[in-house]
């Protein structure tokens, strides 16, 4: 399933990928980091399933904003989300909220600076 947006100028395409995953034990965790029993019950019956979300951001080069133009890949594996196709748009951009993906991807941007260098500098 993909999906392309804007924001803050930058090109987002988001790309989401079923992951086929035999045993849902697998996602079980170590013991500083498990799952909820009932997130292991949705699991099971199928109503959540796992997806790689992938996000391909493009910053075009703009003379006036003097800016890096350029194309970045973003990579988070394991995203659990719902199974029906009517409500998965709208819990991705739960998803993406709650986490503030979109925003940390903007800060990485900004991070790589303008002609005069990164903004870490």
């Amino acid at each position: 399933m993909n999906f392309q947006t804007e924001y803050k100028n930058i090109n987002f395409n988001i790309s989401l990928e079923i992951i086929d995953i035999k045993d849902v034990t697998l996602l079980l965790g170590d013991k500083f980091n498990k799952l909820p029993n009932q997130t292991m019950i949705e699991l099971k019956k199928g109503s959540l399933v796992a997806y790689n979300l992938i996000i391909k951001s493009t910053k075009e080069n703009k003379e006036e904003q003097k800016e890096e133009a350029g194309e970045r890949t973003h990579f988070w594996g394991n995203v659990l989300l719902t199974s029906k196709a009517d409500e998965l748009v709208e819990e991705l951009g739960y998803y993406l909220e709650d986490e503030e993906i979109l925003d940390a991807i903007v800060a990485n941007w900004l991070l790589a600076g303008d002609e005069s260098g990164p903004a870490w500098k």
